[in-house]
Order: C-alpha cells, then structure tokens, then sequence
C-alpha cells in the first residue's frame, strides 16, 4: 500500500510539473508571437522610412541641380555636384 501511494504522489509531481511547464510554455509562445509582431512592426516602419529617404533624397537631387543651373546661369561658371562626397566643385 505503501508504495502505491509513493506512486500517487510521484504521479501527482509529474501532473504538477506538467501544468507548470505548460503554463511556462504559454507565457514563452506569448512572448515570442508579441516579438516577432513587434519585429514585423518596426520592418514596416524602416520599410516606409526608406521610402521617405528616398523621395526626400531625390528632391534634395533634384532642387541641387535647379541650384547648380541657377548659380551657372548667374556667375557664368558650371557647378558639378559630387553626390558621393556631399561637395560641389567649380567646373
């Protein structure tokens, strides 16, 4: 008899054990759906963030050409803009 109730209470460990891993294992799928949500999130937002980039760099292109023609036609003098070094140079 004695043993079926160290039985019992093994058993009963194992159940515990169980229910506690599987409440632990829940809360970790919580946390890993809410990061991964939280990951697709933020790509979006650097996906519309580089589209803005992009728009405000073409624009920035586009008005240092305007310029470039501008400051040519006043002073004579060609202006070559280097995109890469972010310098212009008189041409």
């Amino acid at each position: 008899m004695k043993e079926i109730e160290e039985l019992e209470k093994l058993v009963d460990k194992l159940i515990e054990g169980y229910k506690k891993m599987k409440s632990e294992n829940e809360r970790l799928w919580e946390e890993l759906n809410s990061a991964v949500e939280r990951v697709e999130r933020l790509e979006r937002e650097k996906k519309e963030l580089e589209l803005i980039l992009e728009s405000h760099r073409k624009s920035l292109n586009t008005l240092v050409t305007k310029l470039q023609k501008f400051l040519s036609m006043t002073t004579g003098q060609e202006l070559v803009w280097d995109e890469e070094e972010g310098e212009h140079q008189t041409g």
